[in-house]
């Protein structure tokens, strides 16, 4: 299950230790925490960390390149224009094309057009992590003993990418780096450690309450970040 950077078994392990890693009653609030952790982070970085399969993107036609919300990217299906909301999309992959699979740039040489001239762009693209479960039993929101295929690989498209034309980038580069996984991990528990369990109220220490609106992204997560923020106008 995809937690937002993770999969469950990695973020209960985290958060509650492995004495208590079988048990379910948290299982909706950790998948949530997790995925919307991870939203926040892709929030602050102006991108979208997890790996997608033709994955769309549209955005204004009077520029000459565009920086994609997913990368690294492994390959690009079609690029396509339109002017009018009514108007059919019109299929324009075979123009000059300049890409960049590790910084996500996309670079048409020239201005596709003026506003409101709309372009769209399909691609496969971001970081790869484990979302199959190990063992699980015992976990009810999954109520499996395990998913088929755990551990899962790379994706086929990834394994492939230095064979394209023109060839791609190295397949190990497509793993969430360690960075942003830690990052990932260090803000969940930070938020989980502030929440009473019982659902009472959110705590801090003993005879002190944290508001909910103070449980934004830490320094030292922020600090990570920094290096990955897309600068892209939308």
């Amino acid at each position: 299950m995809n937690c937002g950077l993770g999969n469950l078994d990695t973020l209960k392990g985290q958060l509650l230790g492995s004495s208590h890693k079988k048990e379910s009653q948290f299982d909706d609030v950790i998948i949530a925490l997790g995925q919307g952790v991870a939203g926040a982070m892709d929030q602050f970085c102006n991108r979208e960390f997890a790996y997608a399969e033709n994955f769309t993107e549209i955005f204004m036609g009077n520029r000459s390149f565009w920086f994609v919300k997913k990368y690294p990217f492994v390959s690009f299906s079609k690029v396509e224009l339109k002017y009018f909301a009514s108007d059919n999309w019109t299929d324009i992959s075979a123009q000059p094309l300049i890409i960049n699979p590790e910084t996500g740039q996309f670079n048409f040489g020239y201005t596709l057009g003026p506003a409101p001239l709309q372009v769209r762009i399909t691609y496969t693209g971001g970081y790869w992590f484990q979302t199959l479960e190990p063992d699980n039993d015992g976990y009810a929101v999954l109520n499996t003993k395990d998913d088929p295929g755990y551990p899962a690989s790379l994706p086929q498209a990834v394994q492939n990418s230095p064979n394209l034309t023109p060839p791609g980038i190295e397949p190990y580069k497509f793993i969430l780096p360690s960075q942003l996984r830690l990052a990932w991990l260090m803000q969940c528990r930070a938020v989980w450690d502030s929440f009473d369990k019982l659902g009472l109220s959110l705590v801090d220490k003993p005879g002190q309450q944290t508001d909910v609106k103070e449980l934004g992204l830490s320094p030292f997560v922020r600090q990570i970040l920094k290096s990955y923020i897309r600068y892209q106008l939308s």
